[in-house]
């Protein structure tokens, strides 16, 4: 009994967590809230592929930008933010490949007339197209070592006047044992 209620709080919360997203797309000026906002039953087929062409398109470009800002990146030697971007680019281009094959789907449901796989695949789409704009977000905020770099560094070093000058290698040793004292037993 408490198994099933753990997992059910687990999906309720996963399904409040998927509406919370799919509100914030609805109300922000994201270029994806045209794809979010509407419901698909408010698309039809041919509707829905021009969408998902769209967004396509606009993955493809992101590609190539991300694509670009790492050659930059990798010019200038930037360990640090080439990192950052090839990590994103390479989440891009697997989106991008499963994005291609939910198209071409999307495409055959529309052919075949089966609405509820066509609206699934698109449902689909339209997440995909969420994480392609928060992938753009994170690519952005890629920050390279430039950031970690505070230019020519001096330093200064102070030395005590009252720390003796000696070589302490040539002070004299000490006597291992005192007169009078006889040696530990522990020896």
């Amino acid at each position: 009994m408490r198994r099933k209620w753990l997992w059910g709080s687990i999906v309720a919360a996963l399904f409040g967590l998927a509406g919370m997203g799919l509100a914030g797309a609805q109300d922000g000026d994201d270029e994806d809230a045209a794809v979010t906002g509407r419901s698909t039953a408010d698309l039809s087929g041919p509707e829905q592929v021009a969408e998902a062409e769209r967004v396509n398109n606009r993955a493809t470009q992101l590609s190539q930008r991300v694509l670009g800002m790492l050659d930059e990146a990798r010019r200038e030697g930037d360990i640090v933010r080439a990192t950052c971007l090839d990590d994103k680019l390479t989440q891009i281009n697997a989106h991008l490949r499963t994005l291609g094959d939910r198209v071409e789907s999307l495409d055959e449901s529309v052919d075949t007339g089966d609405d509820a796989r066509r609206n699934h695949e698109f449902t689909v789409i339209s997440v995909l197209s969420q994480n392609f704009t928060q992938l753009e977000r994170d690519a952005n905020e890629c920050i390279g070592s430039s950031l970690y770099e505070t230019g020519t560094t001096r330093v200064v070093t102070e030395i005590d006047p009252g720390t003796p000058d000696e070589d302490p290698s040539m002070l004299p040793i000490p006597p291992t044992s005192t007169p009078g004292i006889p040696p530990s037993a522990s020896l």
